[in-house]
């Protein structure tokens, strides 16, 4: 997923107050993907996986930033 996917799910930690440590911990994604500007990579399923774990619709990324 790109870095506006990234910025997007970094907004919603902050609105639960949930640390990406914390996210990348439990569903065993490097820490580093969720960072923008790491040049890492966010994989759809990591993305979905990441949604789901929030109960978050990813269906509601805003596409016109």
């Amino acid at each position: 997923m790109g870095e506006q996917a990234k910025r997007w799910l970094a907004e919603q930690m902050r609105e639960k107050h949930i640390s990406e440590e914390i996210v990348a911990n439990v569903l065993g994604i490097p820490a580093e993907k969720f960072y923008v500007g790491t040049g890492e990579i966010l994989e759809a399923d990591e993305f979905l996986r990441i949604c789901a774990y929030l109960h978050i619709r990813p269906e509601n990324i805003p596409l016109d930033d």
